[in-house]
């Protein structure tokens, strides 16, 4: 298969998996045209941390959403080279656009997010929210 009809058949497809799952984005999911930027999540006793590497960007050029259940994080990192590439040997850097969405599972205090951006690196902190500790309640029997 000639590699332009190849790309046109991986495109058609890309389209399709992105209509038949609109509303659907599980744990991890990034939009079809995106790159994929590493990212760290893990929780400590108090806070959920998510910590994703993105260097090059400025901060205005990131976007942190929590919405229901759902933290979403968006971006877009452009070549800061402006100067025309006549001999390239190797490009390794992903530029454009990205979009990573995650599904939490427990309960957290939302509008308590913190996030930072130091050193290409994006730092979230959500505290967990404590459930109340469960009574014992006898119910008796009729």
């Amino acid at each position: 298969m000639p590699r332009n009809d190849f790309d046109q058949m991986k495109n058609q497809v890309h389209r399709l998996m992105g209509e038949f799952f609109r509303d659907f984005k599980p744990l991890g999911y990034q939009s079809e045209r995106s790159f994929h930027p590493p990212m760290d999540i893990y929780e400590t006793e108090d806070d959920l941390v998510v910590i994703m590497e993105i260097a090059g960007m400025k901060t205005e050029d990131i976007h942190v959403v929590f919405e229901k259940d759902t933290l979403s994080i968006t971006g877009m990192r452009t070549e800061s080279s402006s100067s025309p590439k006549t001999r390239l040997h190797q490009m390794e850097i992903d530029y454009g656009d990205f979009e990573r969405t995650l599904r939490i599972p427990f309960p957290l205090k939302v509008e308590e997010i913190k996030a930072t951006y130091r050193q290409g690196f994006l730092i979230i902190t959500v505290p967990k929210l404590k459930e109340p500790i469960a009574k014992i309640v006898e119910v008796s029997i009729r």
